[in-house]
């Protein structure tokens, strides 16, 4: 293999496809998903350019693999922001308020995240959501008024995500001011939406006379 320094060394111990996932992040932090090259990300690790093909397959498949990273990234903060919640609502309208943080701290991921053929493509992507879903799919059902299917809770949690995502890219747009400097505000911003979004939902058919057990 073609490869010097500290790629030499990356290489054998076993770790370039990890290395390699960290610069395609760094690289689509500078240049936008449509810039990123595989062989910028080689030679960020210093690699011969066709050292990343015996880990990955295409360019595509690198992309998809910094998509799961940053996938793993988010389940770890969403995990940790609902550990200490004690209600399913609470738990529910949480995880609006990590997601604008973690966007705020992972711009480049929620690019990858998004990039267009990247899911249809990639199982993998299309798993991790579906994981994503199943952690918060019992808080769903919990809030709901007795009566309500798979069907309603699915539905509240692509609400959420909607007015989550819909933060973000507002957020990441600089619509509020510099992203790293109002993401909290934001993220309060967004909790207190995803709240009421929640509460909505409690409701059987209209505003209850004293309330659905856990709303």
């Amino acid at each position: 293999m073609a490869a010097t320094g500290r790629g030499r060394d990356t290489y054998h111990h076993g770790d370039l496809a990890a290395a390699l996932v960290q610069a395609t992040l760094e690289i689509v932090n500078e240049v936008g998903v449509r810039g990123f090259s595989v062989a910028e990300a080689a030679r960020r690790t210093r690699v011969s350019p066709a050292a990343p093909y015996r880990h990955f397959a295409d360019r595509d498949a690198l992309l998809a693999a910094a998509a799961l990273e940053v996938s793993r990234r988010l389940r770890a903060i969403h995990e940790e922001a609902i550990a200490t919640v004690d209600t399913p609502q609470e738990r529910l309208a949480t995880v609006a308020g990590s997601y604008v943080r973690a966007a705020a701290r992972y711009r480049s991921g929620f690019d990858i995240l998004n990039a267009p053929g990247l899911r249809a493509s990639h199982p993998e992507l299309r798993e991790a959501t579906r994981e994503f879903v199943d952690l918060l799919l019992p808080s769903a059902f919990e809030v709901l008024p007795p009566g309500r299917g798979a069907e309603t809770a699915v539905a509240l949690l692509d609400a959420l995500y909607a007015l989550a995502r819909g933060y973000v890219a507002l957020l990441l747009d600089g619509r509020f001011g510099d992203p790293g400097e109002v993401a909290e505000a934001i993220a309060q911003r967004a909790l207190r939406g995803a709240r009421a979004l929640v509460a909505g939902y409690c409701i059987p058919d209209g505003p209850p006379a004293g309330g659905h057990p856990g709303c």
